[in-house]
């Protein structure tokens, strides 16, 4: 029997766990505002907006924080403010920082995160997509950078050198040169005037006051908004977002808001950049509203009716590209949260005048202002705006990614109010607007001409400029580059000094799914291989393609003909000519839905589509693998487009570094080697309609053909959909691959390339590797190359030639393409042309330090959380799903081997690292490529 007192304590007791229990569930200062679509607003004490998203279709969660401040809110004397602070905040706060080794980069490694920074006109946003186990890391590191940054001398000096490369290499692309002149142009008050990265003399002089002045000023939390989608439950993620954000104070002063208004255009404005380049080019811009104004949907939906390349049913495909006049043309709808521009621009074919292009341009604009557009072309437009949001939902960071942006124009109801306003766009309205906006005083003009105009030029100058292999460097480069590398000697100094997390993190846990299980594969009586998952809520299915059709079965043919092949797929068939499959597919949302790419061994194609058109999905692609028509007049049409495509990787950097390496590491006669550009482009009129449709005949075989489908969909149906439409398609026996051995080099040898008006240079040293994807020591050779360079940040050529010396925007080591082995190991570096000498010493030295002392156990560790995290982040969507099963059923692995994958990984010892290290890297006979502007004037 009971005593009534102890009775009493009883049931007092089990009040309290009650009301302990009612009080966890409720233990956070955030106050719920509002809810859309599933989307709550909560609001902190601070003011910080904090928008929740829950998704379960996978078990990855995003974290997105934007700030509300952007180049819109730089002045003279610190443009580009906001993108140097972006990279200053990964630099560390006095709780997280590198030499604690619990930095946000070393901690998010190893949980296999993405994760990343960007700067726009309006906003500065960080992110970071993780297995949901990791959601409370993330919300601790992005609540201790918002105001706790450790801003130091040292880390803007190095850092500094680092954003200039950025801003060099985006010299070096006439696109982005264009782009920063236009807007320069046309805003001559308000600061959309300044480029996101900055005057390059503000990003070199900006001091270290200023920066920590405008991060005061911005970074707090009534300038930002929270994002937070994926898997997680509210009741869990509302206390750890009061735990880390809610302790934040609000900003001592109202934030300073931008009221330069510019004013209206006065008469057309022009302008000219001439200097070495490929292609001429020409933009233009007009002045538009803002986002949050009713004309935004109308102009938007211009945007879709005008087009570009890849809409090839689209007014400005056919009035410039069909019609030979540009290989490249588009329409861009610049929504910002002021006055933005509405821009429409072509790069032209070879030998094409730019006022024919210009002309051409203004005539369509003219042609909207002056004839309603017809009511079927504003539909299609409309119906793929919905399918376009549809797709976009199914995958979770893209729906944080697009409303971070929202919040950045307007807020996150304009995202959700979206569609149904540009639904009600009207013929009427698209006409008034073009009227309204598209007028001659109202616009920028901006062309770029290249120096070297004439191809004939172009090509002697490439050859001239072809350097050969030199064997080791000029006694005078031999001398600058020890003085250099003595210099970062003492800079860095000896031994080098690498980061390893300190703190370490859980590992991620294996994904729940086993795909074994879950995936059905059925093979049709022709060979072709299903392989279907069932994935529901998200209305959409991710599907992929592979045939094993590279570009190995034409090696020693015309080199073009493997490329024109797949270009010219989707521009015709029996049943369907260009314009019809091209509306057919911008009807589902997805223009380049049936685009094909080659490489070395497979030929692939790969969507996401809305469930209900998987059926007129499907008929398309088979009329186009099964009856292509490889028309005459386009093929015609497309070998013009590819001698654009040489003309530009003819000054291209980059491309002209890595052709050159695959032909001083490889035999001409082998698989991998690589014809010189200039000699592809005199190939390229030979090739005849009869080479092609050969081609396809021998190496599109049905027996070879992958395709993998997950999705919102029932799998018999698919299954029978498949069947019938792809089912008796009879071919030829699938083609054996051989690629035979390639050597490694006798001894390191150095080619230079000259190349003109280039801020950046680039460099690739590799050589041949015998890894294949399916040798037992594949993941430990992943592993050891990861630690070496998978990361320019946390890896270790990216510790000391980004992080410490501050040489280079972005560095990595790589293996390509694995699945037959003998592909390159590389090291690929952009680096600006006065630190060559200095950046190759660094190199170098870790190279040697990493071959001689190999991986240690810390490193390991590190990436091997970081590859099992990945792994999972990677299948957080049905199109990541089925591109991972079509390649692991291609290399003759298949579903079960996904369920494994974590497994191999952790069986991966230092011992078995250190010898694939020895076994397939060996940089003391690695050849090395520089391209760029090299010569001092």
């Amino acid at each position: 029997m009971i005593k009534v007192a102890n009775r009493s304590k009883v049931l007092n007791r089990t009040r309290d766990r009650r009301k302990k229990n009612i009080s966890s569930r409720r233990s956070h200062s955030l106050v719920r505002v509002t809810e859309r679509d599933n989307i709550t607003e909560y609001r902190l004490p601070n003011n910080l907006k904090v928008l929740l998203l829950p998704n379960n279709s996978a078990p990855v969660v995003t974290v997105l924080v934007l700030f509300k401040v952007g180049s819109r809110n730089e002045a003279v004397g610190f443009t580009g403010a906001t993108h140097f602070l972006e990279h200053m905040l990964f630099k560390g706060t006095k709780k997280h920082n590198a030499e604690k080794g619990n930095g946000i980069d070393e901690l998010l490694t190893q949980v296999g995160a993405y994760w990343n920074a960007t700067t726009w006109f309006d906003r500065t946003s960080y992110f970071e997509v993780v297995p949901s186990e990791y959601l409370e890391l993330c919300l601790s590191l992005e609540a201790d950078r918002m105001r706790n940054l450790r801003l130091r001398q040292e880390d803007r000096d190095s850092e500094m050198s680092v954003v200039r490369n950025e801003l060099e290499r985006g010299e070096n692309h006439p696109d982005e040169a264009l782009e920063k002149e236009l807007y320069a142009i046309a805003f001559r008050e308000h600061p959309y005037h300044h480029p996101t990265i900055g005057w390059r003399c503000d990003v070199e002089g900006v001091p270290m006051e200023r920066l920590r002045e405008f991060y005061d000023t911005f970074y707090w939390p009534g300038n930002a908004t929270l994002v937070i989608v994926g898997d997680f439950k509210a009741e869990a993620a509302l206390p750890m977002v009061d735990k880390y954000f809610g302790q934040l104070k609000s900003a001592p002063r109202p934030i300073p808001p931008v009221y330069t208004i510019e004013p209206p255009q006065e008469g057309e404005r022009r302008f000219e950049i001439q200097r070495a380049g490929d292609l001429p080019r020409v933009w233009i811009g007009y002045h538009i509203p803002e986002a949050d104004h009713k004309d935004t949907y109308t102009l938007s939906a211009i945007r879709h009716i005008l087009g570009g390349t890849f809409e090839r049913s689209s007014r400005l495909y056919r009035s410039l590209i069909d019609s030979g006049i540009a290989c490249d043309a588009f329409a861009r709808h610049c929504d910002l949260r002021d006055p933005g521009l509405f821009i429409v621009g072509a790069m032209l074919n070879p030998g094409v005048a730019i006022s024919q292009a210009e002309d051409i341009l203004h005539a369509e604009l003219n042609k909207l202002a002056q004839e309603n557009v017809s009511p079927d072309e504003l539909k299609r437009a409309q119906i793929a705006n919905r399918k376009t949001t549809i797709l976009a939902k199914a995958e979770p960071s893209s729906v944080a990614f697009m409303l971070g942006e929202a919040e950045s124009k307007a807020d996150w109801h304009w995202l959700i109010d979206y569609d149904d306003k540009f639904d009600a766009v009207t013929v009427a309205d698209i006409k008034e607007a073009a009227a309204k906006y598209f007028v001659k005083g109202n616009r920028t003009v901006g062309q770029f001409i290249p120096r070297q105009q004439q191809l004939e030029q172009l090509i002697k100058d490439v050859q001239e400029n072809d350097g050969k292999p030199q064997g080791t460097a000029t006694k005078e480069k031999k001398k600058d580059a020890q003085s250099k590398g003595k210099k970062a000697q003492l800079e860095l100094g000896k031994p080098l000094d690498y980061i390893v997390p300190q703190v370490k993190v859980k590992k991620p846990q294996p994904p729940a799914t086993q795909f074994a299980k879950r995936v059905e594969k059925k093979v049709l009586s022709n060979g072709i291989t299903l392989l279907l998952m069932h994935n529901p809520g998200t209305q959409s299915v991710g599907l992929t393609g592979l045939i094993k059709a590279g570009k190995y079965f034409s090696y020693n043919k015309n080199s073009n003909l493997g490329d024109l092949m797949i270009e010219l797929l989707p521009k015709g068939s029996a049943d369907y000519d260009k314009m019809a499959i091209a509306q057919a597919l911008e009807n589902m949302g997805i223009p380049g839905g049936l685009d094909f790419s080659i490489d070395n061994f497979r030929v692939s194609f790969g969507t996401h589509l809305v469930s209900s058109d998987l059926k007129e999905y499907c008929r398309l692609l088979a009329d186009i693998l099964r009856n292509p028509s490889f028309a005459e007049d386009e093929l015609s049409k497309t070998k013009i487009e590819w001698q654009a495509r040489f003309q530009e990787a003819m000054n291209n950097t980059k491309m002209l570094a890595w052709n050159k390496l695959r032909q001083i590491i490889y035999l001409p006669q082998h698989p991998y080697y690589e014809k010189p550009f200039a000699e592809e482009l005199q190939e390229l009129p030979l090739v005849i309609r009869a080479n092609i449709s050969s081609l396809h005949k021998e190496s599109f075989s049905p027996a070879s053909m992958i395709i993998s489908l997950v999705g919102d969909i029932d799998l018999d149906q698919a299954a029978k959909i498949f069947e019938s439409y792809l089912g008796d398609w009879k071919g030829n026996s699938p083609l054996a691959i051989d690629v035979p051995k390639a050597g490694l080099p006798v001894r390191p040898e150095r080619v230079e390339i000259e190349v003109a008006d280039k801020q950046s240079a680039d460099v690739v040293i590799g050589h041949p590797s015998h890894l294949r994807r399916t040798n037992p020591d594949f993941y430990a050779a992943k592993l050891a190359n990861a630690v070496l360079g998978q990361d320019t940040i946390t890896s270790r050529l990216g510790q000391i030639v980004r992080e410490k010396a501050g040489l280079t925007y972005g560095i990595y080591s790589s293996f390509s393409d694995t699945a037959y082995g003998e592909a390159p190991w590389s090291v690929t570096l952009s680096v600006n042309p006065s630190n060559v000498e200095q950046a190759l010493g660094l190199v170098k030295r870790v190279l040697d330090d990493y071959h001689k002392k190999g991986i240690n156990e810390e490193e390991l560790k590190k990436e091997t959380g970081r590859a099992v995290g990945s792994f999972k982040v990677g299948l957080a969507s049905s199109l990541g799903i089925a591109k991972a099963l079509s390649e692991f059923e291609f290399l003759g692995l298949g579903a079960a081997a996904l369920d494994v994958i974590t497994d191999q990984y952790l069986a991966v010892t230092k011992k078995a690292a250190n010898e694939a290290v020895q076994r397939y890297m060996h940089p003391d006979k690695a050849m090395t490529v520089i391209a760029g502007t090299l010569k001092k004037k």
